[in-house]
């Protein structure tokens, strides 16, 4: 699949931008280091929370199918229990 020329604009823009960063790494991590620390605590806490949302949903809803498959078993014995007994 050929690349087009926009395709290979952006290419070149985003290697010269990562080269510039990672020349002035340092500098950039003294000047933004506390402001990137800060949003990643954020962003960190709130990922934990929506997993954590995520998470007791999906343990509702195995419960929920479980719950089933015992009654359905339980409902399934009676009924062999109560042929088999007349």
């Amino acid at each position: 699949m050929p690349v087009t020329r926009s395709e290979m604009a952006f290419f070149a823009a985003g290697a010269a931008l990562g080269a510039v960063a990672g020349a002035n790494l340092p500098f950039l991590k003294e000047k933004f280091g506390p402001m990137l620390t800060a949003a990643l605590a954020g962003a960190s806490s709130a990922v934990g929370d929506s997993y954590a949302d995520v998470a007791k949903h999906v343990a509702e809803k195995i419960e929920a199918v479980q719950d089933a498959m015992a009654e359905m078993k339980h409902s399934a014995n009676n009924g062999t229990t109560e042929a088999s007994s007349i």
